[in-house]
């Protein structure tokens, strides 16, 4: 996934430390303090990037099946999380890792309550992580579950994780223009330039919500951005379905980046966002699985070879989203919309990469590169791939997540989501 698209068959990955070193064929690979040497079979490719994602929602899984947004969130989805506390988050969270993990998933970009507890259950897991912090008024969350309140955390939470963890990365997470009021917005821009950390905020995600975003702020959400300051910072906007022409351009103009939920916004009857007229624009766009109760899962291999077909369906044209845009849109474009220094097995780079079994049906027949990459995406599955490492760190060896508890995490989401319910 570097910028020619290079496959080297057979080839060798150096790593040193927490970094790719080198990469290509067996023939030029440097021997010289080489320490261990692995012959792992198979194909290794970067780790996938999840731009969009609430892990710790693993707790409500199912919840409010068949509702449209609106109604999701206010019957069924924000009446739970009131009666979150830290611990149900960090036991969702690391069930929600490791399942991100298994599917070769590497970076994940979090938006959600009880921050901590979601940025220690990351760092115990062994993903990389973008952590940005809930902000808006949770109804029935009590006098502390504020617009106000959840900002005054998030900067602490900047303060205490920033830099502690090469893994670890900060960003504030404004839920969405209309839940927040226009001097939350401005609050939220200020701090995020005061602290040069990227806003990861839902924008036009629904119809609806546009009428919402109009009726408190007298615009539509890239316009109201734009007037709040937000967009003079680093932002990534999640789902972006109804953007107008306008809105594109305007996002475009200010470097905002896409995470593209393809999956979620189809359950959720949200609509599809249109791919094609953002990269025709030069804006960054990644995948996301936004949460696992509106996916249901957290396999990104499903988005990655969603995002293709919805597009070529839309537009009726099998050439449009061709197999290494769809490819780079899980990887390198998910790296680039956060700004992260992974995505591509490039020297210098984080060495983030996954084992994919090439003994499968799947790549039968085989052929060239164009056959396997072809292969890889619309024909394998998150099921193939076998070993994950992060920062060079194995963290699912054959299969199975070494850095969490499995069986434990499933007991106690099952008994906390049961809580929740009641």
């Amino acid at each position: 996934m570097d910028d020619l698209g290079r496959v080297h068959r057979p080839g060798v990955l150096d790593v040193v430390g927490d970094r790719v070193a080198w990469v290509g064929s067996p023939s030029d690979a440097p021997r010289e303090g080489v320490r261990d040497e692995r012959r792992v079979g198979g194909l290794l490719m970067p780790g996938l990037v999840n731009t969009h994602g609430h892990a710790a929602m693993t707790l409500l899984r199912g919840a409010g099946d068949g509702l449209p947004l609106r109604r999701w969130l206010t019957e069924a989805i924000w009446p739970r999380e009131a009666r979150l506390v830290p611990e149900d988050v960090w036991w969702g969270t690391q069930l929600g890792c490791a399942e991100l993990l298994r599917s070769g998933v590497t970076t994940t970009c979090e938006l959600y309550l009880h921050s901590r507890a979601v940025a220690d259950a990351a760092l115990d897991a062994g993903i990389r992580c973008v952590l940005t912090p809930g902000i808006f008024d949770l109804p029935g969350g009590g006098p502390t579950a504020t617009w106000r309140h959840f900002l005054d955390d998030a900067g602490q939470l900047h303060a205490q994780y920033e830099g502690r963890d090469g893994r670890m990365t900060v960003g504030l997470g404004p839920h969405a223009a209309y839940t927040l009021p226009p001097e939350g917005l401005a609050t939220v821009a200020r701090a995020a330039l005061d602290l040069d950390a990227l806003v990861h905020i839902h924008v036009a995600e629904t119809c609806e919500e546009d009428r919402a975003v109009r009726a408190m702020h007298g615009c539509g959400a890239p316009e109201a951005l734009a007037r709040a300051g937000v967009l003079d910072g680093r932002v990534l906007a999640a789902h972006c379905v109804w953007l107008d022409a306008d809105g594109l351009d305007l996002f475009s103009r200010h470097d905002v980046a896409v995470a593209h939920c393809p999956q979620s916004n189809a359950k959720l009857g949200s609509g599809v966002a249109d791919v094609g007229a953002m990269v025709a624009r030069g804006i960054r766009v990644g995948l996301g699985t936004d949460g696992p109760a509106s996916n249901d899962n957290l396999d990104l291999w499903e988005e990655m070879r969603l995002a293709p077909l919805l597009a070529r369906a839309v537009a009726c044209d099998a050439s449009v989203m061709g197999t290494l845009d769809a490819l780079a849109l899980a990887t390198r474009g998910g790296a680039a919309a956060l700004g992260l220094a992974c995505g591509a097995l490039v020297p210098g780079l984080a060495a983030d990469f996954v084992r994919v079994e090439l003994d499968d049906a799947a790549f039968v027949p085989g052929g060239g590169d164009a056959e396997i990459l072809a292969h890889l995406l619309w024909a394998a599955s998150s099921r193939l791939v076998t070993d994950v490492w992060v920062g060079g760190r194995r963290v699912v060896r054959a299969g199975e997540c070494t850095t969490v508890d499995l069986q434990r995490a499933r007991r106690e989401v099952a008994a906390r989501a049961r809580r929740l319910a009641d």
